[in-house]
């Protein structure tokens, strides 16, 4: 009963996406095969996609390709730089919000890219999906989105393959920087067209239109 207790605890405390095991990935991970990663297109970073079908692969590196495309915009650095961020929705020691300058986020979107990932076709526990990162070896960078999500991709309309666009986006900035979290968005003093993982999605979705 107490087990109970504390997972349940433990559960309704877990919100954003991040940072958060999920199920059907076995741990540690093996390392791919070197032909398992494929350059997406615009040269941004490489993903591992020996967990993908034919078709996942083909609307992850897509979706990927359009996400590389956008970040390297003149119109998506005017709007980025044009505001101030919430890098996440913590306070700081000095009771601040946790902010930074549309410069510093740009800056470490361009900079801060991993050169590899994997990305698995996974159902995330209490999420669309969730990003790991590891500041100590690459291989360890994966993404897993939801599989509905990236089947998704090929509906006829454009909504829906918006959608991975923005799960795309919003997953990479939590494998760029530790820094960029998410838990408690959503409220009045978080909002999350403020929030960099959640606005930076957003944002992406938008200039794709």
């Amino acid at each position: 009963m107490m087990r109970f207790l504390i997972l349940l605890f433990v559960s309704i405390h877990i919100s954003g996406c991040s940072w958060v095991a999920w199920r059907g990935y076995v741990d540690p991970v093996t390392t791919p095969a070197p032909g398992s990663y494929v350059k997406v297109l615009g040269g941004c970073f490489e993903i591992g996609v020996q967990n993908l079908n034919l078709e996942q692969k083909k609307a992850i590196l897509e979706a990927a390709a359009v996400v590389c495309s956008v970040w390297k915009s003149r119109e998506f650095q005017t709007r980025v730089t044009s505001q101030t961020w919430l890098a996440s929705c913590d306070l700081k020691d000095n009771g601040t919000k946790d902010l930074l300058s549309g410069e510093d986020v740009f800056n470490q979107l361009q900079k801060g890219l991993p050169e590899v990932f994997s990305v698995n076709p996974r159902n995330p526990w209490m999420a669309i999906a969730q990003a790991q990162r590891s500041d100590t070896d690459h291989t360890r960078n994966r993404v897993a989105i939801e599989p509905n999500r990236i089947s998704a991709w090929y509906a006829a309309e454009g909504t829906e393959s918006g959608e991975l666009i923005n799960t795309f986006a919003h997953e990479v900035t939590h494998l760029i920087s530790s820094q960029f979290r998410d838990s408690g968005h959503g409220s009045d003093k978080c909002p999350d067209a403020k929030l960099v993982s959640y606005g930076i999605g957003n944002l992406t979705e938008e200039l794709v239109k």
